[in-house]
């Protein structure tokens, strides 16, 4: 029967100390432990998916019932455990150590199993001096389990040790968590796993670059494990491990093409932006990852624009550089957090290509363009007005600089608002006039206007959108026919301004026009909306003729639920109506 070979994680899987990557303080402990021989009773081993945990342990299994062990102590700088060449080393090595028992919990995870390991453990080891057991993903016991071993674990007999080992500590109770030794592994750091790439490469006679190697790290976080399954991934796909080829092992759009992105809406121009798109054919990449990417790219030109080399694009920091020159620091802010603010949305949706290109768009209207007449012009090669920023920074102008810009698109929307607020008035309606007096408005952006209500008013959101083909026509004049109103009831209590428009404490009240001019209002169309919502109606829709009112006693508020509901937000009395025909 011919060799059976192995995936690269499990050839080059560590059997001795010296081979353990990236993990050098856990790695001395338990040297010193063999040393002197001083074992803790359990063992814990927690860290990050991959980094050595499962085979710091077996190394650390196979050096206890190593029968060079005694001459270890006596010469550590001659000799090593453990030694691979006795009988124990080499029955661990093939997986038949008699006195070797590991355990998958996650599949092993009941009380049942565990008593049965407690039974086993009475017996005395068989070829080592050592019975050893390895619970491997120790967070996947179930609690009754763990109650189970914490005795046993607390008082082993002498010839018994526990290894735990978990991704996640804090799933492990307590009380056997304080029973154990831990020991913690970190990821791998990009340099040491990067020599380690290059040694399986030489040794494999794998072609490779350092810019591929450097991407496959990139991608696994520190996990030896992962950038070994990656590495052999693309092996047998390309015929040499590249930047490129991780790329397209990924799904992952290539650098150049997320900078000529970023660039296309830097410049302000959309049809540009979407020509890109188009040529790049981008539907066939993973849109999270592109998102991702580009919100690398940003981070990374704002460090070069504070003049900091980044950590990220390391072999395009003279591009970017380039692409920034006429950037300011406050445009690269706005597109991050409007990437930030539309992540739930990405996340959820299931046309993600669609919000990022979205995205991208939303940036070019955000760059201030000039043409011949200084007006927006429409050419593929437009710069922002904003002068590049030097080396030093004032912190002050900056700052200063960002205030003025929301400022002006507040105030804008503000003053929009307060036109609306003023013709609202003049539907005689005092119930939605009232409302919409106590609005704030949070944003007007890209035909979006949102506008905050305190949370108390959230009682009348239904009603305001069962109203809407009264105070729309007037809302679409000031605003526009596109516009898009999203109220928020997150709001607290604040006062209204004498103009009847609330506002936030940035903002600056705009002048309410004189009533000569107020504007005449929308036709009422009575079969869809009646304002006198909570007056007495008749069974028949005929015109009345009001005659008399009467103070009501609504003190009683079981009695006048709604009642009492519309006077916590609205001052007045509450009367009825009597009406003759």
């Amino acid at each position: 029967m011919g060799e059976i070979k192995l995936n690269l994680a499990r050839k080059w899987r560590s059997k001795q100390f010296e081979t353990i990557v990236g993990q050098e303080t856990s790695v001395r402990m338990l040297k010193n432990s063999l040393f002197l021989q001083q074992f803790f009773p359990v063992y814990l081993f927690s860290g990050q998916r991959g980094c050595g945990k499962t085979s710091t342990a077996r190394v650390f299994a196979a050096a206890l019932n190593c029968m060079s062990l005694s001459e270890f102590q006596s010469n550590p700088k001659q000799h090593i455990v453990p030694c691979q060449t006795c009988a124990s080393c080499v029955a661990m090595e093939h997986g038949r150590h008699p006195d070797f028992i590991e355990i998958d919990a996650a599949s092993h995870t009941g009380v049942d199993n565990v008593r049965m390991l407690i039974d086993s453990a009475s017996l005395l080891p068989l070829m080592g001096s050592k019975k050893i057991y390895l619970i491997d993903e120790a967070h996947m016991l179930s609690k009754a389990a763990f109650n189970a071993l914490l005795k046993i674990l607390e008082e082993p007999p002498a010839s018994v040790i526990f290894m735990l080992a978990t991704t996640d500590p804090h799933k492990i109770i307590e009380t056997v968590r304080s029973r154990c030794f831990q020991l913690f592994f970190r990821s791998v750091d990009k340099d040491i796993l990067f020599k380690q790439l290059q040694r399986v490469c030489e040794s494999e006679q794998i072609n490779y670059d350092d810019a591929g190697l450097y991407h496959i790290i990139a991608q696994t976080e520190g996990s030896v494990r992962d950038a070994l399954n990656l590495l052999e991934t693309v092996r047998f796909s390309n015929k040499q491990v590249t930047h490129a080829a991780v790329s397209q092992m990924l799904g992952r759009m290539d650098d150049v093409a997320i900078i000529a992105l970023l660039r296309a809406a830097l410049s302000g121009n959309a049809a540009t932006v979407l020509q890109l798109i188009q040529k790049l054919e981008w539907h066939q990449y993973a849109a999270p990852l592109i998102w991702q990417r580009l919100l690398e790219l940003t981070r990374a030109a704002l460090w070069i624009k504070y003049g900091v080399t980044p950590d990220q694009f390391i072999e395009h920091v003279d591009v970017i550089k380039k692409m920034i020159q006429a950037s300011s620091v406050q445009q690269l802010t706005r597109f991050m957090r409007s990437m930030y603010d539309r992540e739930l949305l990405f996340s959820k949706t299931t046309s993600k290509h669609d919000v990022l290109e979205m995205v991208l768009l939303s940036l070019c209207s955000l760059v201030k363009k000039t043409g011949p007449d200084g007006e927006g012009s429409a050419s593929s090669q437009v710069a922002a007005t904003v002068e590049p920023l030097s080396d030093e920074f004032e912190d002050g102008d900056e700052s200063s600089d960002e205030e003025q810009e929301d400022q002006e698109i507040e105030e804008e929307g503000l003053g929009l608002w307060g036109k609306f607020v003023h013709s609202v008035s003049g539907l005689d309606d005092p119930l939605i006039t009232s409302v919409f007096q106590q609005g704030t408005v949070k944003l007007f952006e890209n035909n979006t206007l949102q506008v905050e209500f305190s949370k108390e008013l959230i009682f009348f959101k239904e009603w305001i959108e069962n109203a809407q083909n009264v105070w729309m026509p007037l809302l679409q004049k000031q605003f526009g026919s596109s516009v898009v109103f999203q109220p928020l009831f997150t709001g607290q209590n604040a006062a209204v301004t004498p103009s009847g428009v609330r506002t936030a404490q940035r903002m600056k009240s705009q002048p309410v026009p004189e009533p000569s001019q107020k504007p005449t209002p929308a036709p009422v169309q009575k079969n869809n909306y009646q304002p006198n919502r909570f007056a007495k109606r008749s069974a028949r829709p005929q015109v009345r003729i009001f005659t008399n009112e009467r103070a009501i006693d609504t003190s009683d508020a079981t009695a006048w639920p709604v009642a009492h509901m519309v006077k916590a937000h609205l001052s007045g009395t509450i009367t009825e109506i009597v009406s003759v025909k």
